[in-house]
């Protein structure tokens, strides 16, 4: 878990966000967190910074999760580990996780304390 020390969450819901900083911080306060309220402005933050790893959200006004990684290659250096968290119980879903080369694993949402743990750890 030390060696990741910069995390983006990109979700639309202000309270996953609160939560998901919270449970990730009572583990390391080493950790830095940026908070995106959609893709685009991931994309926005991502231009002008690096992260470690993205929990992205699926389901988002504006930007969508799929539709950011459609727009992600766009910047010019990337090599974070993109977690796709969702509630989605749609098949398709998971198969487009599984292909996409962006993508690290999906995550059943909600993000609790052990699979932040499990996440950082690898």
């Amino acid at each position: 878990m030390q060696n990741l020390s910069r995390i983006l969450l990109v979700d639309d819901d202000p309270i996953f966000l609160t939560l998901a900083e919270l449970a990730i911080k009572k583990d390391s306060d080493s950790i830095e967190i940026f908070k995106a309220m959609n893709g685009e402005e991931a994309i926005s933050f991502l231009k002008l910074n690096a992260v470690d790893i993205i929990f992205l959200d699926l389901n988002m006004p504006v930007m969508n999760g799929w539709e950011f990684l459609d727009a992600l290659p766009e910047i010019e250096s990337h090599d974070e580990k993109i977690y796709i968290l969702t509630s989605s119980i749609d098949p398709s879903d998971q198969k487009k996780a599984d292909q996409s080369p962006l993508v690290t694993a999906m995550l059943e949402k909600p993000l609790d304390r052990e699979k932040i743990a499990k996440t950082l750890s690898n």
